[in-house]
């Protein structure tokens, strides 16, 4: 990875965020993948991140980088024209190549559709530990996409790594009460939802 490299989502990254598509990729990881904008540089993230001795316990931003590249959650931009232009000059004969449509990442809609559709909203209400932990984590998951949709660039890394930090459905409510009191009318909207969620595993 180039300092000057800037990440995108892949169609696989964008399905992880919206079903845990593999399963795998431990919380900082997807903590990551979910603030993957398509507009930063690598040494964005390193300078945010790793001064602020986030992820520290994971060996710091580089190896979140790397796994979500070997798992092919993101991609760097540019990277994905060089593939294809490869792959069509070990072509036996000359095949035309289209040329991609410019991708916006941090998209309303691609957000909204991600995190925002039935299939997310739908939580059991299983007193199960199993179901708890799903409502949990999809609450959190729903709740990353509005602080990316809504909150001001400025505050929106800050409040996405408080809850990254959040272990326990207590821990979660707090912020959300914090963030109940932003300026911001459209942080603060639908936080009263998030709050009633949250309250049944508190």
């Amino acid at each position: 990875m180039k300092y000057s490299d800037i990440f995108i989502k892949s169609d696989l990254g964008r399905q992880e965020i919206k079903s845990h598509a593999l399963g795998i990729l431990p919380r900082e990881a997807r903590t990551l993948l979910i603030m993957v904008d398509g507009k930063r540089s690598y040494q964005s993230y390193l300078d945010t991140l790793d001064n602020g001795k986030m992820f520290v316990e994971f060996g710091g931003v580089t190896p979140l980088f790397e796994l979500l590249l070997e798992f092919g959650c993101i991609e760097i931009i540019g990277q994905q024209r060089t593939d294809i232009d490869q792959a069509a000059d070990t072509q036996t004969q000359p095949v035309p190549v289209a040329n991609p449509e410019p991708v916006k990442e941090t998209s309303a809609a691609e957000f909204d559709r991600t995190f925002n559709n039935p299939e997310m909203s739908a939580v059991s209400t299983s007193s199960s530990s199993l179901n708890k932990d799903a409502s949990y984590e999809a609450t959190k998951s729903e709740l990353a996409a509005h602080i990316e949709q809504n909150a001001l660039p400025e505050e929106a890394w800050g409040y996405l790594l408080s809850l990254e930090q959040c272990n326990a459905p207590s821990e979660l409510l707090v912020l959300i009460q914090q963030m109940q009191s932003s300026s911001n009318r459209q942080l603060t909207n639908k936080m009263a939802d998030f709050a009633q969620k949250i309250k049944p595993y508190t």
